[in-house]
């Protein structure tokens, strides 16, 4: 999750804004203190770009050309 997050330059307090939850929660997901939840993990994904959950984890997610 940090590398993605590096990767696109943005820091915590950005991912945090685009899924409206608080920095302190980016932090502690990234330092695994957090109990992940499915929908955190899911805006998460999609503002990353990288699978964060089942067999796949830290694969780029294929965008959907329409």
């Amino acid at each position: 999750m940090q590398t993605a997050r590096l990767e696109l330059k943005l820091s915590q307090k950005d991912v945090a804004q685009k899924i409206n939850e608080k920095p302190s929660v980016i932090q502690d997901y990234e330092s695994s203190k957090a109990i992940p939840n499915p929908q955190i993990l899911g805006k998460l994904e999609r503002i990353l770009g990288v699978k964060l959950r089942g067999s796949d984890i830290g694969k780029k997610l294929e965008t959907k050309k329409t």
